[in-house]
């Protein structure tokens, strides 16, 4: 097994604190919960669209109220989703910058133009991490063989030197499945677990 080079991190629900379940749960008045949201954006062609870069957020609000069957205007929808990512765990920038004189760091994140937005003008992400992979810029998004194929390429290394950290199992499956050295964690406890199973220290 070659050395790791490469951290390759998700970020909502592993770096970033995410609402996503809570609000979705609430808006459907108790009707919708961890499973059944999962699940919507699994399979739905709404998300897909929303992930790859080929719908507005506007549209995507509008089809997930009907698909949902949520009881709310979409532009309910829209203004609740724009608050779910929460901002960086405690810590989370504090690791990356400990991590970053001995590995290249990177982010890959199923995403969509909002979210972009505030990483690049409020969290300043381009200063935490060497690369982001956006799925909404790249038109690729995980657990799609393509997406993991892309990542590895642009970063020129075999993909068995890129250690891969999300806490979605299929996203780790479709990461191991590519070659990638998956390992499945949610929130900053989770990871630094992870990265100690891996004899990677963490504490700068």
């Amino acid at each position: 097994m070659p050395p790791i080079r490469v951290l390759l991190f998700d970020l909502a629900g592993v770096l970033l604190d995410f609402g996503g379940v809570e609000s979705v749960h609430e808006l459907s008045q108790g009707h919708i919960r961890e499973e059944a949201f999962s699940r919507f954006w699994d399979s739905s062609p709404w998300a897909d669209r929303l992930y790859r870069g080929l719908c507005s957020p506007e549209a995507f609000a509008a089809g997930a109220v009907l698909e949902l069957s949520l009881p709310v205007s979409s532009a309910t929808f829209l203004a609740a989703f724009e608050r779910w990512l929460r901002g960086p765990y405690p810590g989370a920038f504090e690791l990356l910058r400990a991590l970053r004189p001995r590995y290249r760091v990177a982010c890959l994140s199923n995403t969509n133009v909002l979210d972009v937005r505030r990483f690049r003008d409020e969290l300043r992400l381009d200063r935490e991490f060497d690369h982001c992979f956006f799925s909404n810029e790249i038109g690729l998004r995980k657990p799609d063989a393509a997406c993991y194929r892309h990542v590895i390429e642009a970063l020129g290394c075999r993909p068995a030197e890129i250690a891969f950290f999300d806490d979605s199992a299929a996203c780790v499956d479709g990461a191991l499945s590519s070659g990638l050295r998956g390992h499945r964690c949610a929130g900053i406890a989770a990871l630094q677990a992870a990265l100690r199973d891996l004899a990677i220290d963490a504490t700068g």
